[in-house]
């Protein structure tokens, strides 16, 4: 069967610059390909949109910033997607257990298999890995793109250890569901899949599709403290503790005082008093089945 497919990349992450021409060729295979490669990696929404509703499947070649920044028009096309995680963190291609080796992304694409997953909204702003506040927005304001670029993943444990130096504690008003909290935090994190940051692991059972959002609030603590917790979320070893809240839900409310710049997927995009909630199956994406 001829699959007509919209290949995208944005210049803009990581990887973004390697010569694509060979996965176009490649994919031609299988059918006609629309392949773009913007000037500008905001024109991305725009050319989705354009050729998306007239293609079978598309392909974002990028990393977690791409995929939230074509968020919104891929849920308007509703067409199964596939990775080539180009990016430095790829949390989401991470969460679905997509290698970031492009032979192995594009057989994931090849074999056809889907699943819809969740997707995350945080007042205007759509999400699929994670929201954070705190501790989070200051790491990525401590990555530049040279740092990222030499460093690669590891540039996020980089940005963990400087912005320890500057991060200042907050004062949240959380409600969870139906129950409300005030709690004194370093980071919160609103996740709606499994990693976030750079293969920080929200919870060991958190999953793509189980339409909830789980929510870790990191209290203040020492810095040593700080670090260790934060190796033990990079390698997957969540565990309770008296620094660390973890919560599942469908429904979150969160306002701080002051008001503190957040993250949605690694971007800054909003600023709190947020809500957020979460949408079942809402997105189409190749990958393999979940464990």
């Amino acid at each position: 069967m001829s699959l007509k497919t919209l290949f995208l990349t944005n210049p803009g992450s990581r990887s973004g610059d390697d010569d694509l021409d060979a996965v176009a060729k490649r994919l031609e295979k299988e059918g006609p390909v629309v392949f773009e490669r913007p000037g500008e990696p905001e024109d991305l929404p725009k050319l989705l949109r354009r050729h998306g509703p007239d293609s079978d499947r598309v392909i974002l070649g990028g990393g977690d910033g791409t995929i939230n920044l074509a968020l919104d028009a891929l849920l308007e096309v509703d067409k199964p997607f596939g990775i080539l995680p180009l990016g430095t963190a790829n949390d989401l291609a991470r969460s679905l257990r997509i290698e970031a080796d492009i032979d192995e992304a594009l057989a994931v694409i090849a074999r056809g298999e889907t699943r819809r997953i969740d997707v995350a909204r945080a007042n205007d702003v759509s999400f699929v890995n994670a929201i954070g506040l705190g501790l989070g927005p200051q790491m990525t304001r401590e990555m530049d793109s040279e740092t990222k670029s030499r460093f690669g993943v590891l540039a996020y444990l980089i940005g963990v250890i400087r912005a320890f130096r500057k991060q200042a504690d907050f004062s949240a008003r959380i409600r969870i569901d139906d129950h409300e909290h005030q709690v004194q935090c370093t980071q919160i994190t609103i996740a709606n899949g499994i990693h976030y940051g750079g293969g920080m692991t929200i919870s060991e059972d958190a999953k793509l599709d189980d339409g909830c959002l789980d929510v870790l609030m990191v209290h203040p603590e020492s810095r040593l403290s700080l670090i260790a917790n934060a190796l033990h979320l990079r390698f997957g070893r969540t565990r309770a503790n008296d620094a660390m809240t973890h919560r599942r839900c469908r429904r979150v409310e969160l306002n701080t005082e002051p008001e503190l710049e957040v993250t949605a997927d690694g971007e800054f995009l909003l600023s709190t008093p947020v809500k957020c909630s979460v949408k079942p199956g809402a997105l189409s994406v190749f990958a393999p089945p979940p464990v």
